[in-house]
């Protein structure tokens, strides 16, 4: 009995010893700054460099967005190309109505009233004269698209003359000789004078 009570005493002895050194364990930092792991703390876990952080996957919301962008571009495209191809459409329905300096109409046009009356089929407005459409059109880089106006100059310096291409070198115009007809921007007189294609269906 006197055995199991020199033992408990010396185990109490030995357990307050050690609180103290528990109780440093908690407070004491490395040499670095950092806080010390605490008792029972995982050591492997704690002394394990840090990783790097992995980039973020695209969010399903943002690859949405990418491919609604992408679908509205292609809409557009879709829709110009559309546009231009019965633009060129209801211009070649006029061929062969006669030239008339002012005209407008499908009893006589001049150029501009011309490229003015069909793209207003279309819902489109151009200014009345064909240096106004000029200035008032995109310019861009490539060959003419159809739909595209083509400029000339004719009878006074800067854009006097104006047609719509066909695509290539083929363009549809109020000839003051010919009336409404198809020329190529590769004739001798046309070729002389041209200024250059403007934009006005994207």
């Amino acid at each position: 009995m006197l055995h199991r009570s020199i033992l408990t005493g010396l185990f109490v002895c030995i357990l307050a010893a050690g609180a103290p050194a528990i109780a440093s364990a908690d407070t004491t930092t490395s040499d670095t700054g950092v806080a010390a792991p605490t008792a029972g703390a995982d050591l492997a876990m704690w002394n394990a460099p840090a990783e790097e952080a992995a980039p973020a996957p695209v969010a399903p919301r943002s690859l949405g967005n990418v491919l609604h962008v992408q679908k509205f571009a292609s809409g557009i495209a879709a829709r110009g190309a559309a546009m231009a191809s019965s633009l060129t459409r209801n211009a070649l329905r006029f061929l062969g109505v006669p030239y008339s300096f002012g005209g407008t109409t499908p009893r006589a046009f001049d150029c501009s009233g011309y490229t003015q009356h069909v793209f207003a089929m279309m819902g489109l407005h151009l200014p009345r004269t064909a240096d106004a459409q000029f200035y008032a059109a995109h310019r861009f880089r490539g060959t003419p698209k159809p739909g595209d106006l083509v400029f000339f100059q004719t009878y006074e310096v800067g854009p006097s003359h104006v047609g719509i291409s066909l695509g290539g070198d083929r363009f549809v115009h109020a000839s003051s000789s010919h009336g409404v007809t198809v020329s190529s921007l590769h004739d001798s007189y046309w070729s002389a004078r041209y200024l250059g294609a403007k934009r006005v269906v994207e």
